[in-house]
């Protein structure tokens, strides 16, 4: 979704909880209806033969966990209203921010210092250079997901998978959609936001692809989304078959998707969820206890991203006792 006023319009009225960053990002979060929310702002750059930009992009989902607090995150309060500037030309666009608050303004820019880094600036009561942006009366989407992404998202992941199938010789879409089914249960028992729900559907469809197939997704693949988010996420969730075991795998992995938003981390919770069925034939009592161990150390440390799918693998971990 790239509908700015949907999501400026949404925090006016609102007040502040804290300001973060993170290299070029900033999220603020806020209370809206008396439950936290994030909005993180992109401050981005593009360059070349077609032009100079600089402009915002919006989205609901927090930053990672490596965020650190803004000096000003104590200062800001309510915010009043929000003002857009932006100068566009032909092959140029510029865009400054500005919040309106009890107890003052505040301007979110891009340095124009080049040798600066990061070029993400917020400052108190500096004036904006740019001509004032028209209102647009845009609302953030009601709906869970978007459909449309799910479809282009999914489509990415069978064209990967081919013919690949799952240990019991089902297509492997089977295990695809039960991870993004158990993903989608969840999200109605206990939603996200609008783009968090996107984000971890997304890594549900394709969290295999890198770790199983000879595409790698990148920020640059095709996805329907956020593309860097999802990617980032897809990468947390696939193992490093470097390591020299599958233990040490599995805890690196672990450990990098608690470096990331809990929209990504879930996704693990609903896929070993997916997995605690009927064990393969093949597999001996070691083996499956080897997996439940597993289980339980997925839960232990990404429990805290989804308390729904967290009991629900709980659930599973005392079901798939009987097998052994």
């Amino acid at each position: 979704m790239d509908k700015k006023w949907a999501y400026l319009n949404d925090i006016e009225g609102c007040d502040v909880v804290a300001l973060y960053t993170l290299h070029n990002l900033v999220e603020i979060v806020y209370l809206k209806e008396g439950k936290p929310k994030s909005l993180s702002i992109n401050f981005h750059v593009a360059g070349g033969s077609m032009g100079y930009f600089e402009f915002f992009k919006f989205d609901n989902i927090p930053l990672p966990p490596a965020k650190t607090k803004h000096s000003l995150s104590e200062t800001l309060q309510k915010i009043l209203y929000v003002n857009l500037y932006a100068n566009v030309g032909e092959h140029e666009r510029f865009e400054e921010l500005e919040l309106v608050c009890e107890g003052g303004s505040y301007l979110f820019f891009f340095s124009e210092d080049e040798e600066e880094a990061p070029y993400a600036k917020i400052e108190k009561e500096k004036k904006p250079s740019l001509p004032c942006v028209k209102r647009v009366e845009q609302s953030l989407p009601k709906e869970l997901f978007s459909v449309e992404f799910f479809k282009e998202n999914l489509a990415f992941a069978l064209v990967a998978h081919g013919e690949q199938k799952t240990p019991h010789g089902l297509p492997y879409s089977m295990h695809l959609l039960s991870v993004a089914s158990e993903v989608i249960n969840a999200l109605c028992m206990e939603p996200l936001s609008f783009d968090e729900n996107n984000v971890a559907i997304a890594c549900a469809l394709l969290h295999d692809v890198n770790e199983d197939t000879p595409i790698k997704i990148t920020k640059e693949s095709s996805l329907a989304g956020n593309a860097e988010v999802i990617a980032k996420g897809v990468q947390a969730l696939t193992k490093d078959k470097s390591l020299p075991t599958k233990e040490l795998q599995m805890r690196d992995s672990l450990e990098r998707l608690k470096k990331r938003q809990n929209c990504v981390a879930l996704v693990k919770l609903a896929d070993r969820i997916t997995n605690l069925g009927v064990p393969p034939k093949h597999w001996d009592e070691a083996k499956k206890r080897k997996y439940l161990e597993e289980a339980k150390m997925i839960l232990r440390e990404l429990g805290y991203a989804h308390s729904y799918l967290a009991n629900k693998l709980q659930t599973k971990i005392e079901a798939y006792e009987l097998y052994m």
